[in-house]
């Protein structure tokens, strides 16, 4: 498994780290995700998923905070991908799992948060998709 470190859209993306065998590339995402930095992060993961990976797996564990047009990017990405492959988001903290639940993105991506959903709010999954 090798890592490669790249910086882009005012510093959201951390790390990536591909496993060939798996054929996965991990994305190590921190700060906002908002519209500064949305815009230049969809291009930079097609880019990423472009190399013949059949998973991109984003960490969000470093996102402090996510806006409903972080989301959109995700959804972006989501929708371009090339077909057989699948995006995941994994470590999704609070706030931002929040906003990603109540625009019903975990109902098409699959997600996996760091935390339960509160109390009265409904943790949906995709049909088939395991609850964290």
């Amino acid at each position: 498994m090798g890592a490669a470190a790249d910086a882009v859209g005012h510093g959201v993306v951390r790390s990536v780290t591909r496993d060939r065998r798996a054929r996965t590339t991990v994305v190590r995402l921190s700060g906002e995700l908002d519209m500064l930095t949305a815009p230049d992060l969809v291009p930079e993961l097609l880019g990423l998923a472009d190399d013949g990976d059949r998973e991109l797996v984003l960490d969000l564990s470093g996102v402090d905070f996510c806006d409903s047009t972080g989301a959109d990017a995700f959804l972006q990405v989501n929708r371009r991908l090339s077909k057989g492959n699948r995006l995941s988001l994994r470590g999704v903290p609070r706030q931002p799992a929040r906003v990603l639940r109540l625009l019903g993105l975990n109902r098409s991506v699959r997600c996996e948060f760091a935390q339960p959903a509160p109390a009265g709010e409904p943790d949906r999954c995709p049909p088939g998709r395991r609850r964290n």
